[in-house]
């Protein structure tokens, strides 16, 4: 692989060394999900240190479903939000688009852009099934992200996940242990972190935390714990996926029912003023 431009290498190095910083920080690290460009500066504009990059969020948005508009894509989203925003924006890498030939081009597009790190998960990605990638076939696709990394000069993140709990869901006790062995491999094979899917046990988290020699990170989701909650369990990191999407699109939703069922726009008070609108946008990065 080709070295980058090293003005290009070092750039992304900067903010992947603020992710860094961080993650290792005492105070758990929240990153809400953008899902465009507005949404990312909405972020920064309200003091958010980092931003997690919504694969699934870029794709709905831009009327897809998860997983439909590919690499290429993905990458030319991540870099709108990169390029206009001065905090680190981690990206979604998906399960790095393939194997691992494809996961060192992945890596390679996002360092490129300015991205801080990217997540890798261990799903099985084929129509219809749910599954998870065996853990040796999971660990080369994590030895050529590393090889990557190292051609290119670069500090670039990786948040590997682990999607244990997104299919064994009837054996929490089972769950608990596939998870346990998965994030200690991805750990000991350099994933800078390891994002647990769907995870809102306290007790089981409170071991993930203490079982696995890396910075651990979930979802926050309803009914499971709140992000103070999450810091005393140990988690350094909270993400939300696609959710901020979801919660604007529910947003819209309501607004239109309103004008369609009621004739009215009330809910037209509840809008992000007008000058508040100006003033985030007035913050993107020329």
């Amino acid at each position: 692989m080709d070295p980058l431009p090293r003005q290009t290498a070092e750039a992304a190095n900067v903010q992947s060394r603020r992710l860094r910083e961080l993650l290792h920080a005492p105070e758990i690290l929240v990153m809400p999900g953008a899902f465009n460009v507005l949404s990312a500066l909405l972020f920064q504009h309200l003091g958010f240190r980092a931003i997690q990059g919504s694969s699934a969020g870029f794709a709905n948005a831009m009327g897809y479903a998860d997983l439909d508009i590919g690499r290429e894509a993905t990458v030319a989203v991540t870099r709108q939000v990169t390029e206009v925003v001065s905090i680190p924006v981690n990206a979604d890498g998906e399960d790095g688009f393939g194997g691992p030939d494809d996961v060192r081009e992945t890596v390679r597009g996002f360092v490129e852009i300015g991205a801080a790190g990217m997540n890798m998960e261990d799903s099985v990605h084929e129509p219809g099934t749910r599954g998870l990638v065996p853990v040796q076939q999971q660990l080369e696709k994590i030895a050529a992200f590393m090889d990557a990394r190292r051609a290119l000069g670069s500090e670039f993140l990786l948040n590997a996940r682990v999607d244990t709990y997104g299919v064994i869901r009837d054996d929490p006790k089972a769950a608990l242990a596939d998870a346990v062995r998965r994030g200690q491999a991805y750990a000991e094979a350099g994933a800078d972190s390891i994002f647990f899917l769907a995870v809102t046990d306290r007790d089981a988290i409170r071991t993930l935390a203490r079982e696995v020699p890396a910075p651990i990170s979930v979802f926050g989701l309803p009914g499971g714990p709140n992000a103070r909650e999450l810091q005393e369990l140990g988690v350094a990191r909270v993400s939300y996926g696609s959710a901020f999407l979801r919660v604007a699109a529910g947003a819209v939703k309501r607004f239109a029912e309103e004008i369609r069922n009621d004739g009215t726009h009330d809910l037209m008070n509840e809008a992000l003023p007008g000058a508040d609108l100006r003033a985030i946008l007035a913050e993107r990065r020329q």
